[in-house]
């Protein structure tokens, strides 16, 4: 397979590691979510959320959400822990009720896999649920490490999970490639040294993601195999 124009510009050649960020890059997970939010919330006795709304809160993983929301509702900070409770189990019972996979998961995937490209998923999401997300869409053979939000001691946007990809594989941060949808994505991006494409259509938490100073910003993950 021919190198891809971004891959020849920035690495001549293919990456010697892609990370993958998961909400708003692989999968449009928010029904489910705004649903386990909207759970915690009733048994709470507070107003409902919504799907748009919550969208607008992914991304920093399910402690700040749900913080947010209880923010938002005006809901007793103490009620934390109950919250959590609540929406991790309703969560679970409906992990892929309403997520769908976005266009060109598999292509991508499967062209990184065909290279020989290292793939790694790297999620601020509980670890818990990550797993059984992917084994849904038949994905997880296709990654060398599951990085959930609580995996390492520190998650994105720190450069850890990152480097802990990378150096184990020896592979310079400069050869590397962070794909995802937020600042959060990019910021441990940039901490990492790696290259940083993101998409469009993911979970941006109002950031106007052109003045970032990304390497790439895309509307499809086909985009980078062109």
């Amino acid at each position: 397979m021919k190198t891809p124009s971004y891959f020849s510009k920035w690495f001549e050649g293919w990456p010697e590691l892609v990370c993958l960020d998961l909400d708003g890059t692989l999968v449009d997970s928010v029904p489910d979510i705004a649903g386990a939010v909207d759970a915690f919330l009733a048994e709470l006795g507070a107003p409902l959320a919504g799907e748009e709304r919550v969208r607008g809160w992914v991304g920093f993983g399910s402690a700040k959400l749900i913080e947010q929301a209880l923010e938002w509702a005006k809901v007793d900070p103490a009620k934390q822990e109950e919250a959590y409770r609540i929406f991790l189990t309703h969560y679970h019972a409906h992990l892929t009720d309403g997520t769908i996979l976005y266009p060109n998961v598999k292509v991508l995937l499967k062209a990184l896999k065909y290279n020989g490209v290292p793939v790694a998923l790297i999620t601020n999401k509980p670890s818990v649920f990550v797993k059984p997300m992917l084994d849904h869409f038949e994905l997880t053979e296709q990654f060398g490490w599951l990085l959930g939000g609580d995996t390492l001691e520190e998650k994105k946007p720190s450069a850890m999970p990152l480097l802990y990809c990378s150096e184990s594989i020896e592979a310079l941060p400069e050869n590397c490639l962070m794909i995802g949808d937020s600042i959060t994505d990019f910021k441990a991006a940039s901490n990492a040294g790696f290259k940083c494409a993101l998409v469009t259509y993911g979970y941006h938490q109002g950031v106007d993601l052109k003045a970032l100073g990304a390497d790439a910003i895309i509307d499809d993950l086909a985009e980078l195999l062109v």
